[in-house]
C-alpha cells in the first residue's frame, strides 16, 4: 500500500471513526435462568452491570489468576448474552465455557458460523444489526451483530490502520500482548476488565491478592523511539543491568513519523532505554 493511501487511512480512521471487521471472531450465547449467575462465576467482570444493549471486556481465568480468555460480554434484548473472543480461541473457549456448566439451568450454544460481527468506532455510524455499545480502541463504538457474510458487504478500514491505532493507543490484543499464563494486571486489564467488588469467580483469591499487594513484576509499557527511527516487534529493551524486557508489537504513525510499540518490561525498568540490536534509544509511558 503506498505510503500516502496508508497516511491517509490511519488519519480518516482516527479522526472519523470507521468499521473494522471482527467476524473471524468465536462466538457463544448463553441463555436462561441461571445464565447470568453462571457467568458472573466465571469472568472478571460483574455482568449483572450490563444492560440490555450494552457490553463489557472480561477475563476468564485459572485457579491461579492467571489469564485464559480475553472477552467481550454483551446483553441482548432478550436477556441473553453474548459473548466474543479472539479467533486463536475458537476452539477453546467453548470447552472452557462449557467446562463448569454442570446443574445450572442455562444453555451455552457456539453461533460462530451464524453471525459476523463488525467495529463501528466512532463517530461513524452503526450499520443495521444487533448494536452494542463497546470501546475497542480506547474510544466509544458499537458491536453490530448481523448475520453471517454481511460484513463484506461494508466499507471496511484496512487492517494495518486498526492495527496502528490500536498500539498507539496502548490496547493490548490477543497473540500479540495477552496469552495464556499472562497475570491480567500486567497487562494493564483492571481498569477495563476487573471488578473487584462483584464476589466469587474463578481466579478471584489470587487477582484480589495482587490488588493487595499492589504490584506484579512486569507492565506494559507504551515505548516510542525518537523521530526517524523504527522498533520492532520482538526486540529486547535494556537498561545499563541488560535486558528489561520485550517488544510485542509496533507501528509507525505515517504522519507525525514516529515509532510506538507496546512491550512487556520489568516493573523497576527505567533510566536510559534502548532496544533492538542497533540499541536504538526509547522512552516509555505507563
Amino acid at each position: 500500500m503506498p505510503a500516502d493511501t496508508a497516511a491517509d487511512d490511519f488519519l480518516c480512521l482516527e479522526s472519523s471513526g470507521g468499521l473494522f471487521n471482527l467476524s473471524d471472531s468465536v462466538k457463544l450465547r448463553l441463555s436462561g435462568p441461571d445464565a447470568e449467575r453462571y457467568l458472573n462465576g466465571q469472568v472478571t467482570q460483574d455482568v449483572r452491570r450490563i444492560p440490555k444493549g450494552g457490553s463489557l471486556p472480561g477475563c476468564v481465568c485459572t485457579h491461579k489468576g492467571k489469564l485464559e480468555a480475553l472477552v467481550q460480554i454483551s446483553r441482548s434484548g432478550c436477556g441473553a448474552f453474548l459473548i466474543s473472543a479472539d479467533v486463536a480461541l475458537r476452539d477453546f473457549l467453548p470447552l472452557r465455557m462449557e467446562k463448569y456448566l454442570i446443574a445450572d439451568d442455562a444453555l451455552l450454544e457456539d453461533v460462530t458460523e451464524e453471525f459476523a460481527i463488525v467495529h463501528a468506532l466512532a463517530p461513524y455510524p452503526a450499520p443495521d444489526g444487533m448494536a452494542f455499545t463497546s470501546s475497542r480502541l480506547a474510544a466509544p463504538g458499537h458491536d453490530v451483530w448481523m448475520p453471517h457474510g454481511s460484513a463484506e458487504t461494508l466499507p471496511l478500514a484496512p487492517s494495518e490502520a486498526v492495527g496502528a491505532l490500536r498500539i498507539f493507543r496502548g490496547v493490548p490484543s490477543w497473540a500479540d500482548e495477552l496469552a495464556d499464563g499472562i497475570l491480567p494486571p500486567e497487562a494493564g486489564l483492571e481498569d477495563a476488565c476487573i471488578d473487584y467488588h462483584k464476589g466469587c469467580y474463578t481466579g478471584q483469591e489470587v487477582i484480589s491478592r495482587l490488588r493487595s499487594v499492589g504490584r506484579v513484576n512486569r507492565q506494559l509499557r507504551r515505548i516510542t523511539a525518537p523521530e526517524g527511527q523504527r522498533l520492532e516487534r520482538g526486540w529486547e529493551v535494556y537498561n545499563d543491568e541488560g535486558s528489561v524486557g520485550t517488544i510485542t508489537s509496533a507501528a509507525w504513525h505515517p504522519v507525525q513519523k514516529v515509532a510506538v510499540a507496546l512491550g512487556f518490561l520489568k516493573r523497576t525498568a527505567a533510566g536510559n532505554l534502548t532496544a533492538g540490536l542497533g540499541r536504538i534509544k526509547v522512552h516509555t509511558a505507563n
